[in-house]
């Protein structure tokens, strides 16, 4: 027989918003989700009388926001709090509150440097690029001088952003910093293709004979720029463009117009999500 989860609470009026990950939550069922999806991400900002105060207004459960208020006060671990809540609201088996229980209480160890370096690193992996970098822009000062690994991985995250963004010089600079603490042919190759990017050809070839060991790493980064044309050429993006240049060169401009207010709005919209804090 399958487990049924009931509705605990109510649905609230005002969600409440956790900024780190610009998510607004409408229930305690969607918190407790909330909980489990992004335990490795949890710190003791979870332990907070607004958290406790909402769930008293907005889901109307006095008797568990009672118990959270007074956590508040004694400043319990978020690992006992995060765990009162999971176990309240009945939604999961204790198999799995005890895993979260498990999880939250060997990140209590962690550093605050390695707190932020584990939220960085999961914005970069969620798309969320410029709160990405300005973490790691933060972290920069913090991490310790002798994990070259951790700052490298640093570097390299950040170079990428900039290179999204076609800063390929900020891009070349940082991706090089990455390659003298890691020298590894991923980021050697990395930083290639971003300094081809921003020199002028006879810049770039210069410092291609300034290079002569990187050779095999030159003509690899050929292929992948012809690659990346040839992808382009193919890619949704390409016939988005020639789908709108067709529609400027036709007598339908209601159309065109139409087409590019669509575009301009997704467009607001991905950069909204890239650069909200």
């Amino acid at each position: 027989m399958n487990n049924v989860c009931l509705c605990v609470g109510t649905y609230a009026q005002h969600p409440f918003y956790v900024k780190f990950l610009d998510i607004s939550l409408y229930s305690i069922e969607e918190l407790c989700y909330y909980f489990l999806e992004r335990v490795h991400l949890l710190d003791d900002s979870v332990v907070s009388a607004e958290l406790a105060a909402w769930i008293r207004k907005e889901c109307g459960l006095d008797k568990l926001a009672d118990e959270l208020d007074v956590y508040v006060r004694k400043h319990v671990s978020v690992s006992a709090f995060v765990t009162t809540i999971l176990e309240w609201t009945g939604m999961y088996d204790m198999g799995t509150v005890k895993r979260v229980e498990r999880i939250l209480k060997d990140q209590s160890s962690l550093t605050t440097t390695q707190r932020y370096k584990k939220r960085a690193e999961y914005l970069y992996q969620q798309g969320r690029f410029r709160q990405a970098l300005a973490i790691y822009s933060e972290l920069a000062d913090y991490l310790p001088s002798t994990d070259d690994t951790g700052k490298a991985l640093m570097y390299y995250n950040m170079a990428s952003i900039y290179a999204m963004d076609f800063a390929y010089e900020e891009a070349a600079g940082l991706y090089y910093r990455s390659y003298m603490l890691n020298p590894d042919g991923q980021t050697r190759l990395a930083y290639i293709l971003a300094k081809k990017m921003s020199l002028s050809d006879y810049a770039f070839g210069n410092f291609r004979r300034a290079n002569p060991d990187w050779e095999q790493d030159f003509l690899q980064a050929e292929t992948l720029l012809m690659s990346a044309q040839d992808k382009w050429a193919c890619s949704r993006e390409r016939q988005l463009v020639t789908e709108i240049a067709d529609l400027r060169a036709s007598v339908d401009r209601e159309s065109y117009h139409k087409r590019m207010g669509e575009l301009i709005e997704q467009l607001k919209k991905d950069y909204r999500r890239q650069t909200k804090e």
